[in-house]
C-alpha cells in the first residue's frame, strides 16, 4: 500500500522548499516524481508542474469575477483548473507532491480539490502533502483507508527533513 506523509509547520518555515529539495533528491535518484509545488514570490504565489517543470502564476492582483478569493488571496481560476490537471496526469509515479492542500480545497472543495481523489487512487509510491497544522485532522479523516504519518516542519529540523523524507521511499 503507497504511504502518505502529511508535511506540516509555521506559515513561512519552508515547507514548499523541503518539497522542492525531496523532489531533487528523488529525481537524482531516479525516482518518478509528480504533483504540484506553491512557490512564494513576495505576497505572489505561483504553482509549479513537478513532471515538467512549468509553472503558472496563481495569484492575480486584477480585480476580476473570476478570481477565487481565499482569506488574503485572489486565485486566477485558469491556474486553478491547470494545477488541478496536472495532479490528474500526476499518476502513477514514485513520488507525488502535493502542496498544499488548504481551506480552499478541505472546506469550500474549490482549488485543486480533486487532489483527494488523487490521493485515494493510490497510485504512487510515496505521497508527500502539505496541510496547515489546525486542518491536519480534517485531511486525515478524507484519507480513511491511509494512516498518513506527519512531520511537523521546525526550524531546528527543516534542513534534514528532505533525506528524512526521502529514505521512506528507499
Amino acid at each position: 500500500m503507497p504511504s502518505i506523509i502529511i508535511l506540516t509547520g509555521d506559515r513561512g518555515i519552508g515547507k514548499s522548499t523541503i518539497c522542492r529539495r525531496v523532489v531533487a533528491l528523488a529525481q537524482s535518484a531516479g525516482w518518478s516524481c509528480g504533483g504540484i509545488i506553491t512557490l512564494s514570490r513576495g505576497d505572489a504565489r505561483d504553482v509549479l508542474d513537478v513532471a515538467s517543470g512549468d509553472v503558472r502564476c496563481l495569484t492575480q492582483s486584477a480585480d476580476t469575477a473570476q478570481a477565487v478569493d481565499q482569506g488574503r488571496f485572489r486565485f486566477d481560476p485558469r491556474a486553478l483548473r491547470w494545477a488541478g490537471q496536472r495532479l490528474a496526469q500526476a499518476t502513477p509515479c514514485d513520488l507525488l507532491v502535493i502542496d498544499e492542500i488548504g481551506p480552499l480545497e478541505l472546506e469550500r472543495g474549490k482549488g485543486w480539490a480533486n487532489a483527494l481523489d488523487v490521493l485515494a487512487g493510490g497510485d504512487f509510491g510515496l505521497a508527500l502533502v502539505v496541510i496547515r497544522p489546525e486542518l491536519v485532522a480534517c485531511a486525515k479523516a478524507q484519507l480513511p483507508n491511509y494512516a498518513p504519518v506527519v512531520f511537523n516542519a521546525t526550524r531546528e529540523n527543516r534542513d534534514q527533513l528532505p533525506a528524512t523524507l526521502v529514505s521512506v521511499l528507499g
